[in-house]
């Protein structure tokens, strides 16, 4: 795999619209490379949903966010490249979210579906799923662990969790009006939990 094949598809295109032809594909060989080593020490933990988030969401924003720094970009700099990448891609989530909205009964489909979806797709190989309540009103769950937060600090860039937080709030922001996506803190911004809150609006 590749990091063509991923939610940053669009990478390569970008990094020589941003940087210029040289410097831009040289940054794309650098983000490659250090995604190819990062796929080759990775640890599926035996689970078809993680090596998914893993190769397809995780890495591919890492590996950028490496080579960046790696080309002698500082911290902060490295960051808001990432994350104009990323939200690309949590903005064509957003766009996926919105089907689901304009179907009648939109909550109610989400709500009877959303346990199921967490255990195939969140599963505690990665994350350990707190259910709080999941009523007419309000789908609410903890996350206590996740793989996310795990991974950012074993590969030395806990920084970059926050990037990977913030595009939540823009992919379920597609299931306005219906739908409305509120959360307090993220385990990467210092929360003790990341609480996920689905209101019926």
């Amino acid at each position: 795999m590749n990091i063509g094949e991923t939610t940053l598809s669009f990478l390569q295109e970008d990094c020589v619209r941003e940087f210029g032809e040289k410097d831009g594909e040289r940054l794309f060989r650098l983000a490659e490379q250090e995604y190819q080593r990062l796929l080759c020490a990775a640890d599926y933990r035996n689970s078809g949903a993680v090596r998914e988030h893993l190769q397809k969401k995780l890495f591919p924003p890492m590996a950028y966010y490496k080579a960046l720094c790696a080309a002698g970009y500082a911290k902060e700099a490295a960051l808001d490249c990432v994350r104009k990448e990323t939200r690309k891609a949590a903005q064509a989530k957003r766009d996926e979210m919105r089907g689901l909205v304009q179907m009648p009964f939109a909550y109610s489909i989400y709500r009877m579906g959303v346990k199921k979806h967490m255990k195939k797709n969140f599963p505690d190989a990665g994350w350990e799923t707190e259910w709080v309540c999941c009523n007419g009103r309000e789908i609410h769950f903890n996350l206590r662990r996740c793989i996310y937060w795990d991974l950012a600090r074993q590969y030395g860039c806990p920084e970059l969790c926050c990037v990977y937080c913030e595009n939540d709030e823009i992919a379920f922001s597609g299931l306005l009006p219906k739908i409305r996506f509120e959360r307090a803190g993220t385990l990467g911004g210092g929360a003790a939990c990341c609480d996920f809150h689905f209101i019926k609006a």
